[in-house]
């Protein structure tokens, strides 16, 4: 069973990548970046493992 992807919730990398999520490198913030279909995920890491997700927007509004 899935887990659901929530807001304010923390995940292991290993979570996200059973999600599906593919992670993204981008300089010029200091966020973890994870895309999935033509979703954009932004995560806090709050230690060596676990990542916060902040903030989810749509892959179009990302790249503007």
């Amino acid at each position: 069973m899935e887990a659901i992807i929530q807001v304010d919730k923390t995940f292991s990398l290993e979570e996200l990548a059973r999600q599906g999520l593919k992670q993204r490198d981008v300089k010029e913030l200091s966020a973890k970046i994870f895309i999935k279909g033509d979703k954009v995920y932004f995560f806090d890491q709050t230690d060596n493992k676990r990542y916060r997700l902040y903030s989810v927007i749509h892959k179009r509004s990302f790249f503007l």
